[in-house]
């Protein structure tokens, strides 16, 4: 048993890699919204700026030297800032701005 969930959650599946890459542009357009958007606190826009300088910052050497490990902190660092922000942000703006995306204005 735990093994398969193990399995199921290392192994990404491609069509759910390929619905992330086609749904990349509208989750672009909403980072940029709740950005702007003046009901988001000021402290809750400083994670993704956060997020930023932190990739931003000189590289720890030892995981750079480890060819995979080096590009998956940064992913993951960039995924969590992304969730992290999100989650702060007031429900009602994000469902607000998701369904302005989701309607195309």
């Amino acid at each position: 048993m735990w093994s398969r969930l193990v399995r199921a959650r290392l192994f990404l599946d491609p069509i759910k890699i390929a619905k992330f890459f086609t749904y990349l542009p509208q989750f672009v357009r909403l980072f940029v919204a709740l950005l702007r958007d003046r009901r988001v606190p000021i402290i809750t826009k400083l994670v993704p700026v956060a997020g930023g300088l932190f990739l931003l910052s000189p590289p720890e050497l030892e995981i750079e030297a480890i060819p995979f490990l080096g590009e998956l902190d940064v992913l993951l660092i960039g995924y969590l800032t992304l969730k992290l922000f999100i989650w702060l942000c007031p429900p009602e703006v994000v469902r607000e701005h998701v369904s302005r995306i989701a309607r195309g204005s």
